[in-house]
């Protein structure tokens, strides 16, 4: 259960940095990029046997080339959300990316024959209307939806629930138990450098400009990625009630940590919308932890 709340707690921080991110108008995939360089390199200090690289040991495990696929996925998905959160604002860039969470809760229940009951069922359906109405903020006068961007939030929504479904997927197949530390390294690995790849072009190009507030938010942002990724992974492994339990938890706590911190520390208003939300998130809380006891 502590792996859950140190996840919960450093995916709220996520969150927060996409605002801080959004009020000092600091280029988001330049900050992104330098996440995943920052989470690289966290990924490496904490491995348990740096010299599995000279051996050539850490080269041979099996999940290797998912990680690699998994991280190119990562980067791909937490570009379209800085596209989304510019376009539409980080409301819905977040909604769309938590809502993501049906996926891996939907195969927990059909592939991976975790169980099942109603008070759990009715838990899950308030956890998505919770992460919705919790979420949903005024839009900005300025904003515009230009129809080439229509369709930005339902890939955010489809690439999130793809990668939290592989993420589960790993878990269950590849690192449950040992080895979570090296699969971050590799994933970390790819997301970099397809990211400073990507960069490097735009700037060759000179599209873009380097910006110092990106490389200080970027290695910011890339430690607690870091331990939100290994501590779900954690979670995942240790949390006995199973996925269809971690996932919605984790968004749950997610969205009400982060609309707390927004409170005190962005001075945010929310609406009476989003106090139902937050009440009906205490509530799928209660009802699916609940389940487990009854």
């Amino acid at each position: 259960m502590l792996y859950l709340i140190l996840s919960i707690l450093s995916s709220s921080l996520l969150v927060l940095a996409f605002k801080v991110f959004e009020r000092t108008r600091t280029p988001i995939f330049q900050a992104i990029v330098f996440n995943y360089l920052s989470a690289t390199l966290c990924a490496y200090l904490f491995l348990p046997n740096k010299s599995s690289f000279a051996t050539g040991e850490i080269w041979t495990n099996s999940w290797l080339s998912f990680s690699l696929l998994l991280g190119s996925l990562f980067i791909t998905v937490f570009n379209l959300i800085s596209i989304a959160t510019v376009r539409y604002g980080v409301s819905t860039a977040s909604v769309a990316m938590k809502l993501g969470l049906v996926f891996p809760v939907l195969l927990a229940f059909t592939i991976y024959g975790e169980e099942f009951n109603w008070m759990k069922l009715v838990g899950i359906l308030l956890a998505f209307v919770a992460v919705v109405l919790s979420s949903i903020r005024d839009a900005p006068m300025h904003q515009t939806h230009k129809s080439s961007f229509a369709v930005l939030p339902f890939f955010i929504f489809a690439g999130s629930g793809l990668c939290d479904s592989l993420t589960q997927l790993a878990n269950k197949k590849y690192v449950a138990q040992t080895g979570m530390e090296e699969f971050s390294f590799f994933l970390f690995a790819a997301a970099a450098t397809l990211g400073t790849l990507i960069f490097a072009f735009q700037l060759s190009r000179k599209k873009t400009s380097f910006h110092w507030k990106s490389l200080v938010g970027g290695v910011v942002l890339g430690i607690v990625n870091y331990f939100s990724f290994l501590f779900m992974l954690k979670a995942l492994a240790t949390v006995s009630w199973g996925s269809s339990v971690v996932f919605p938890l984790s968004n749950l706590g997610t969205v009400a940590c982060a609309s707390l911190a927004g409170i005190l520390i962005f001075r945010e208003k929310i609406s009476l919308t989003n106090a139902v939300g937050l009440i009906f998130a205490v509530l799928a809380i209660a009802l699916i932890v609940g389940a487990h006891y009854l």
